[in-house]
């Protein structure tokens, strides 16, 4: 899944309105139903932060799908 698939799925798991969230991290409602629409791209990294904020996610589980719980410097790769 991607930004606006995990997005959606956690505005509806947590139980918010998405003029709620964007209220939240202080984007219009039309700019926040635009980031969930069908041919929408990904948003800027600080408004990325700003909702991931707002939904007290990481903005890592919003693109990615998943939280990472190691430290940078334990990559998994050498």
């Amino acid at each position: 899944m991607g930004f606006k698939e995990n997005l959606r799925d956690e505005i509806t798991y947590q139980g918010f309105m998405i003029k709620e969230v964007a209220g939240r991290a202080g984007l219009t409602p039309g700019t926040m139903s635009n980031y969930l629409k069908e041919n929408s791209s990904i948003p800027s990294a600080d408004i990325a932060v700003k909702i991931a904020k707002a939904l007290n996610v990481s903005v890592e589980y919003l693109v990615l799908g998943t939280n990472s719980d190691k430290p940078d410097n334990e990559s998994k790769y050498p």
